[in-house]
């Protein structure tokens, strides 16, 4: 029987009010009552899951898409893009789309050109300028890089600018594209929900048999894929409903405890 949650947040987990049901968090708290363990895994950078309701606070935390693992405030675990490939990976984007939204997230900071969709975020008139450490995530809008084509070839443009880009990524990082959320998000190559998942279950001798995991975006599409039973929400993008062993309904509709309420009868 499975014996760790992994769940996502936003749009799985949460409520459109970035909040967890009355519903929801009784079934949180009987599974974790019965012994069984429970991971948030989110591509949030950690100062903002620090903002979910405090009862989920003493459960790990994977951020960053898998990139941190931190305990009741303690860091676990942490992987980054190193420097010189973090400004390689900034100078390209601003060559592609000058005026794209972009951001570089470095020690739990994320820097910004301009307002956006972000949060806790600190302004800064030059990325590239900031980019001056190793770097969890490089974010900016898919939209806008695309916006930014080439000149067309015989009245075509061959490639949108997000394809050209994935191919000039140094091969220590690796995207994620999002069309949900309008994203493309550049990570460290081995960072993923799934794997970081997969490094706590070694410490606790268990695998990836004895979890079911809850996801909605591309970037739980490993972590639902390799779960003992990987569980898609109704709101989910295809290749979550793809890669999942069956589908619950939307985080509106409580579908996390749908499913967990199943398994505590």
């Amino acid at each position: 029987m499975y014996s760790v949650l992994a769940v996502d947040l936003d749009e799985t987990l949460l409520d459109g009010e970035s909040g967890v049901s009355a519903r929801t968090m009784a079934a949180l708290e009987r599974w974790r009552g019965s012994g069984r363990r429970i991971v948030i895994a989110t591509g949030r950078p950690p100062r903002s899951t620090r903002m979910i309701p405090p009862a989920l606070h003493s459960y790990p935390w994977i951020c960053y898409n898998g990139a941190w693992i931190e305990v009741e405030g303690r860091v676990l675990y942490e992987t980054t893009i190193p420097v010189e490939d973090a400004r390689r990976i900034v100078s390209a984007i601003l060559a592609a789309a000058p005026d794209c939204l972009l951001g570089v997230e470095i020690a739990d900071q994320l820097y910004t050109n301009r307002e956006g969709k972000w949060t806790n975020f600190t302004l800064v008139s030059d990325v590239l300028a900031h980019t001056t450490g190793p770097t969890a995530k490089i974010l900016t809008s898919l939209s806008d890089m695309d916006a930014a084509q080439e000149e067309p070839v015989n009245g075509r443009v061959t490639a949108r600018q997000s394809e050209i880009f994935l191919q000039g990524l140094p091969r220590s990082s690796r995207a994620l594209i999002s069309p949900k959320y309008d994203l493309v998000q550049v990570m460290p190559s081995g960072a993923s929900k799934a794997a970081a998942l997969g490094w706590l279950l070694d410490r606790w001798g268990l695998s990836q048999e004895d979890v079911v995991a809850f996801g909605d975006d591309v970037n739980d599409v490993e972590m639902v894929a390799e779960a003992g039973l990987g569980v898609a929400m109704a709101n989910a993008v295809p290749e979550v409903k793809a890669a999942a062993d069956r589908i619950t309904v939307s985080n509106e509709e409580d579908g996390v405890a749908v499913v967990l309420e199943e398994f505590l009868r």
